[in-house]
């Protein structure tokens, strides 16, 4: 043990210094940082999940309606199928309907459906295939 000039022996002291804490305390907040960046990054994709997953099975929905739909109406979409709002609790979703007979295939008609919210929006697309009307001459 080392001697003091008035022959008392140093003690040492127990316990840690300011810079050691200041760098506990650093370490530990970066830590901290980080854990919250990735579990905020984990709830805005769940989010975003939820937003497609709803979205998608509303789309479809829609879809299954206009495949109900007769071949006059799918010519001309009334206005409560070419678009609207959903029912609560889905009411921040809105959808677009649209309908044409293609040119160059008598009876089929292109169908999409558009599914929007305040950030999104997401879009089915397809083909609906009615018999078309012939008429014959006596």
């Amino acid at each position: 043990m080392p001697i003091r000039a008035d022959s008392r022996p140093l003690r040492r002291r127990s316990g840690i210094s300011l810079l050691e804490a200041v760098v506990a305390v650093a370490i530990v907040g970066m830590t901290s940082i980080s854990a919250l960046e990735s579990v905020g990054s984990g709830m805005r994709a769940a989010e975003k999940s939820k937003r497609a997953i709803e979205a998608e099975a509303l789309a479809s929905s829609r879809l299954q309606f206009m495949d109900l739909m007769s071949d006059a109406q799918l010519q001309s979409l009334p206005d409560s199928v070419a678009k609207g709002k959903f029912a609560a609790p889905l009411d921040n979703y809105t959808w677009t309907t649209t309908s044409a007979p293609l040119s160059e295939q008598a009876g089929v008609y292109d169908v999409h459906v558009t599914v929007t919210w305040e950030t999104g929006a997401y879009t089915v697309k397809t083909y609906l295939y009615r018999q078309p009307v012939f008429t014959t001459r006596r």
